[in-house]
């Protein structure tokens, strides 16, 4: 589960950024390019400030420490590993001090398997991670298994397949046969036990503020991407500036760490605002609306991205980050290395403080090379606690109330008066409930295994719980959960990063072909699609889904089935095997089916969401090894999934019971992504069917989960008369990128831009003011065309770049945009009109009450789903509510020209 765009992106941007601000051609000492035209009034940089960060200056502490820059610029995804759930049922810092506590004992080897620990950690929390972790998990756990006994038996029996008669004597292959059958069985049980308990798990992403709720529900994932985003790495940067007048030498370094982190979250900002919008283009509407087609077309631009460093590839080789011959794909890439800040960075010497690198990897399957490649791929970080402690400092100091230790002068200087917080942690009150008792720490040591901690639990907490030298107020997370939270997201990418669930395809035994006889079971089963009748067009979607997937799961089991029975028969015929050809029937029924099952639910699994695509790969002498996942329609804006996925889905892996053979559902044609009606609602259950039974996850009738590549212009209904889905309004310009565009345009430093209009987004009082700057810069109505592919605010890179010059160096600089692109092309931080909280104000997860918004968005309770209507309805009338939402701080400003003609 990546996170937006995805990391390698983030981590590849901010280093070509970088590259941009190191070499002086064409790039000014002003933080743009000589193409851009001068910076207006309003733009100029302060001398002083730019005395200590000029461009060169910048450059160079950013590839000083690259590893600080690669996390900085994943900066606010960081929080996504924050259990700051707003439920009040969840124990949310407990769960952190848990995973604090699972993490030092993995330190202490202490622990056979902390990925278990971790499942024991979030079992009590069924939502989020813990479902989609879960799965994976044991997804792998049990692929694992299979595989050892695949490797233990497979190679003995194809390189040895002259000796089968003689030596095997069929154990090697009744082993093998047992881990068929066992295969099948735990896949059966692992649908019963998660797929089919959980529907949309990835809605547990969406926006609290999708709900009408304000910033005390916000996740902290939601506050560093929906407010204030700019001050946040100014406040670094000021931090910075005053450790560099220290007379330590280490707070020094750590003042040139730090403005490294800073720059890379600016590098955040930048890529965010940008390739949001193309990704929105892409998706029909934003994460907040489109949460898992988001991070489908995500994957697989982060993937595509990832293959086109190679040799002869789109964009520029990297070997810190990019692709590397034993690294071939973005799912095999290891990119936790680019993020690995070393433990103990401190009191290493001063080489070692720069980390371990990716090293190539032996590609023999033998166990020795095997674990080698492991060793290898296995490495630990920690945040160091200085950098924990000022990252919260500096939350503190931009999001709470002055008499909390927010800054009055940030406050007043942005002119949005007192602004709420998240409350969903319990900040100071937690951490002195843990002075009181160590029963918190005794109770998650039994269930983590632990019977003999090995010092006093007081001892241990002020291990994975220390104090913080400042009062943390309630709903600011503590340092040591912070850096609880990078250690997760190190576990995570180490799942995300270093496949374990494939396979390569066996290169076929060039003997002779078996007798066809011998596997009319195999192919009949292989040949054709899963038995769908078991799926009622008349259930609810969900109860479709779990059926269909049924459905593919026993067709794999009968697959599976028909292979062990193929090793037993082969095993009872050992003694007259000698009459035809082994290794060739043993390809034929065992070894392709086997690998072709293994990857038709990678094929489901990764355009649902769930894996990364992999890059496509052949054996040296031509031979398919690998398929490529990579779906290039998906990510083509103005495009759809391409024709191999549609194939399989109508053939075989359909979810919906080949729902998208319906060509109603699948002729969408081509796409004008700028003239686009945009943006579209999550497409829904109609109105008066049964909504998703949804174990643990929230109540929501959003089914977009079943069918994330589909656009989502129409619903699942298979009656045109009531399949129409409907627009927010009003209507927006998703963004600037032209129909065909691919997502390695988002990483050119070469396309035009404008600092003028760079000022007039900036300024926009209003969501209207950006509205209106868009149909000028965008559409270019009042010429009868659209802008020359222009961007107005330039690419990520070119864009990242003159952030980064306005807000470490312009102190006029108070622009904050909306990072996900929300509702629109560089739409600023906004909020929902809201009426006065009176005593029936509604309440938030977590209980608190709330001014309701003017009009409710789609994801509130009080939000009245409409009627049914044909495909062919005009959705911007069909759904006549507009919503009311305002820039805090602003007004609209007086109708003027734009700066550009």
């Amino acid at each position: 589960m990546t996170v937006m765009p995805g990391p390698f992106t983030h981590i590849y941007t901010a280093r070509r950024v970088s590259e941009l601000m190191a070499n002086q051609e064409g790039f000014t000492s002003d933080f743009i390019r000589d193409m851009d035209g001068p910076l207006l009034d309003i733009q100029q940089l302060d001398p002083d400030l730019l005395a200590g960060l000029e461009p060169a200056e910048c450059a160079a502490k950013m590839q000083a420490w690259p590893k600080f820059t690669a996390l900085g610029s994943n900066g606010p995804d960081l929080f996504f590993f924050l259990q700051d759930y707003n439920n009040i049922a969840i124990p949310c810092d407990e769960i952190m001090l848990a995973m604090s506590l699972m993490y030092y004992l993995d330190d202490q080897g202490r622990l056979d398997d902390p990925y278990a620990g971790l499942v024991d950690i979030l079992g009590e929390v069924s939502q989020t991670w813990a479902a989609i972790l879960r799965f994976i998990i044991k997804l792998d756990q049990l692929w694992k298994k299979f595989m050892a006994v695949w490797n233990a038996t497979i190679g003995p029996i194809v390189d040895a397949a002259g000796k089968v008669i003689d030596d095997l004597t069929g154990g090697l292959l009744r082993t093998l046969g047992q881990a068929f059958t066992e295969l099948a069985n735990d896949l059966l049980a692992l649908a019963a036990e998660e797929i089919l308990s959980e529907g949309d798990v990835f809605g547990w992403f969406s926006l609290k503020m999708r709900k009408g709720f304000d910033e005390q529900a916000f996740l902290w994932s939601d506050m560093t991407h929906y407010r204030r985003t700019s001050m946040v790495p100014a406040r670094m940067i000021a931090h910075a500036r005053d450790m560099l007048r220290s007379d330590d030498a280490a707070t020094r370094e750590h003042a040139d760490q730090l403005i490294a982190f800073a720059l890379g979250w600016v590098c955040h900002v930048g890529t965010d605002v940008v390739a949001h919008s193309f990704v929105n283009e892409q998706c029909g509407g934003p994460f907040r609306t489109h949460w898992q087609r988001h991070h489908l077309i995500e994957n697989h631009i982060d993937a595509f991205n990832y293959e086109q460093t190679k040799p002869g590839g789109l964009l520029p080789a990297d070997e810190f980050c990019g692709f590397q011959d034993t690294y071939p794909g973005l799912n095999q890439s290891a990119l936790y290395f680019a993020l690995q800040i070393p433990q103990g960075i401190d009191g290493l010497p001063q080489a070692a403080k720069q980390g371990a690198l990716r090293q190539p990897l032996p590609e023999g399957d033998d166990q020795a090379s095997q674990n080698q490649r492991k060793a290898l791929l296995d490495t630990d970080g920690a945040l160091p606690p200085w950098l924990a402690e000022t990252i919260v400092q500096v939350f503190i100091e931009v999001y709470a109330h002055p008499s909390e230790g927010g800054l009055v002068d940030l406050e007043n200087k942005l002119g949005e008066g007192d602004q709420p917080h998240p409350r969903n942690l319990l900040g100071q009150p937690f951490q002195d409930g843990l002075h009181l008792g160590t029963s918190l720490i005794g109770k998650w040591l039994g269930i983590l295994g632990v019977d003999n901690a090995g010092m006093a639990l007081d001892d241990i907490r002020k291990q994975i719980a220390p104090d913080a030298p400042f009062t943390v107020p309630e709903g600011f997370p503590m340092p040591w959960e912070v850096q609880a939270a990078y250690r997760f997201m190190l576990s995570w990418f180490k799942r995300s990063y270093v496949s374990q669930f494939d396979m390569d395809k066996p290169q076929r035994p060039t003997v002779f072909t078996p007798p066809a006889s011998d596997l009319n079971n195999l192919g009949n089963d292989f040949s054709g699609p899963p038995d769908f009748s078991g799926v009622n067009p008349n259930d609810d979607p969900l109860s479709q889904l779990c059926e269909a997937i049924a459905s593919i799961l026993d067709w794999a089991n009968k697959v599976l089935q028909d292979a062990g029975q193929f090793i037993y028969d082969l095993v009872k015929t050992a003694a007259s095997a000698g009459t035809w050809p082994v290794r060739e029937a043993i390809y034929d029924g065992i070894i392709e089916p086997a690998w072709e099952v293994c990857e038709n639910l990678r094929r489901v699994l990764v355009h649902m969401g769930y894996l990364m695509p992999q890059s496509g790969e052949n054996w040296p002498d031509g031979e398919l090894r690998k398929p490529s996942e990579i779906d290039l329609e998906l990510i083509t804006l103005g495009h759809t999934v391409d024709s191999a996925f549609k194939q399989a889905l109508a053939a075989a892996w359909d979810p919906l019971g080949n729902l998208d053979s319906d060509p109603a559902l699948t002729d969408e044609g081509l796409r004008d992504p700028i003239d686009a009606l945009n943006p579209w609602l999550p497409v829904r259950t109609t109105k008066g069917q049964k909504p998703p039974n949804f174990g643990g996850i929230a109540n929501d009738d959003a089914v977009e989960y079943q069918r994330p590549w589909a656009f989502p212009d129409r619903t699942n209904d298979p009656d045109p008369k009531k399949a129409g889905n409907y627009l927010e309004a009003p209507l927006t310009a998703a963004g600037p990128y032209p129909q065909d565009t691919m997502p390695n345009r988002l990483l050119s430093t070469t396309a035009p831009t404008s600092n003028a209009a760079r000022v007039d987004y900036e300024g926009a009082g209003c969501p209207s003011d950006t509205d209106s700057h868009n149909s000028q810069y965008i559409q270019h109505p009042s010429r009868g065309q659209r802008g020359e592919s222009m961007n107005p605010l330039g690419d990520p890179a070119v864009f990242s770049a003159y952030l980064i010059g306005q807000i470490a160096n312009n102190p006029r600089f108070i622009a904050n945009f909306n990072l996900d692109a929300d509702r629109g092309y560089a739409y600023l931080c906004w909020d929902w009109d809201r009426m006065k909280a009176g005593q029936d104000a509604p309440k938030d997860g977590q209980l608190h009450p709330f001014p309701p918004p003017v009009v409710w968005p789609e994801g509130a309770d009080a939000w009245v789903r409409p009627d049914p209507v044909p495909v062919d309805t005009d959705p911007q009338y069909a759904n006549p509510l507009p919503l009311q939402l305002h820039y805090p701080g602003r007004e609209c400003n007086v109708q003027s020209e734009p700066r550009i003609q």
